[in-house]
Formats: C-alpha cells, structure tokens, sequence
C-alpha cells in the first residue's frame, strides 16, 4: 500500500471517530439542587435516540431515571410507574413540538391544585408543578422529579389528545 493510500485511510478512520465521538454526545442536566422537585430542559442531538433501554444511565436524581419518549405516535410508554424521587425524562422525539403538562387541558391543574397562569412565569415553573410551561422542538428533554406519591396524568400542550399516567409509589 502506498503512503498517499495509508494516509487516507488513517484521515477517513479520525473522520468516522469524530462522527461517531459527536453523534452519541448531548447534553446531560446538571445536579439537581436540594429542594423538592427538579425541572430541566435539555437539548440533545437529534441524532441520538434515547429508548427505554437507556435508563440505566444515572442523572442526577435521588432515585434512577425513567425515560418516555415521544413521537409522532404520542407517549411511549403511555404509562410509567415510578418510586418517590425519580426522574422522570420526556424525550422529544417526534416532527413536532412538546410540551408536558399536568392534566387537565388546557388549565394543567392535576399535579398540585395550581393553574397553568399560577405555576407558569414566563416559561418556567415557579412553583414546582409539573408543568414544562412552554414547548420544546425535537432533540429536547424535559426532565421532572416527583417528590409524592400518586397517579398523575398529563398531556402534550401542542398536542393535547396525546396523554400518558406516570405512578409514583414509596
């Protein structure tokens, strides 16, 4: 073999690392800080697709992330059961907006009692609810920690017939 060909190879091999190094890259949350609940939206890159079979991977929750990924689909799984303090992560994987929002639509009061105009200042839930209080493009995650027991159904605000239950249990 040549030098020029040897040259080439070993500049297609460093290509092909850098692609894959890139692909399988994202944006992981920072720690969560002390409180009860965590609300994060991260941005991974689209060409990551994130499955149920990811959850062994540990972000910073007290308890081991759940993952439901959306699609053009809608919510998969459709329902998750969870204990007190897991992170639950929505990964937005369809051609569309998300927006994860505590039942009923459009006030999303389920979660805590407190209506979309009271949890939500612009953008952001400030009052822990579980509320993502504004939509997220594909490649985006939204991430909530359930700190109480219960059954809490939710729904995508862009696409309010897509719902889903997570469980939360001691």
């Amino acid at each position: 073999m040549s030098n020029t060909k040897i040259i080439i190879t070993i500049i297609v091999i460093v290509i092909i690392a850098a692609i894959a190094y890139f692909a399988f890259t994202g944006t992981v949350a920072a720690p969560a800080p002390a409180g009860n609940t965590a609300t994060t939206t991260e941005t991974v890159d689209t060409a990551v697709t994130v499955t149920p079979e990811d959850t062994t991977a540990s972000v910073a929750a007290p308890a081991a992330a759940a993952v439901i990924t959306y699609t053009d689909a809608g919510f998969s799984p459709k329902t998750t059961t969870v204990k007190v303090g897991t992170t639950v992560r929505f990964v937005n994987n369809s051609s569309r907006g998300m927006w994860v929002a505590s039942d009923q639509h459009p006030t999303h009061t389920h979660y805590d009692g407190t209506s979309l105009q009271q949890h939500c200042s612009a953008g952001v839930d400030t009052n822990g609810g579980f509320d993502e209080c504004t939509a997220v493009n594909s490649g985006s995650v939204y991430s909530f920690t359930f700190p109480k027991a219960g059954t809490f159904t939710f729904h995508n605000h862009v696409q309010a017939s897509d719902t889903g239950t997570v469980t939360v249990t001691q």
